[in-house]
């Protein structure tokens, strides 16, 4: 089964409350306008690297999470931003 971008897997009762940490530590990277590297989001998150590349794979894989393969280490952003003020703006922040 593939992840629909369009409806991603997202009840909140079948994710770990590590997943949601992460998923919420990556929200708030992209909102101040920093990249959501695995280095920023272990810091952020407070969690150790295994843990974290754990909770990394399976929000991708359930569509909650896009990881963009650039220079260096890769970044994640959410998959949707619905719950933006500015959905279509990845830094919420910035801009508005």
């Amino acid at each position: 089964m593939t992840a629909d971008p369009e409806r991603p897997d997202a009840d909140p009762l079948a994710l770990s409350d590590l997943d949601l940490h992460v998923y919420e530590a990556i929200a708030t990277l992209e909102y101040l306008g920093r990249p959501a590297t695995p280095s920023e989001i272990a810091a952020a998150a407070e969690t150790d690297e295994d843990r974290l590349g754990r909770a990394l794979d399976e929000l991708t894989r359930r569509g909650l999470l896009i990881r963009s393969d650039s220079p260096g280490e890769p970044a994640y952003e959410p998959a949707r931003r619905g719950w933006s003020r500015a959905p279509d703006v990845p830094q919420g922040s910035q801009g508005l």
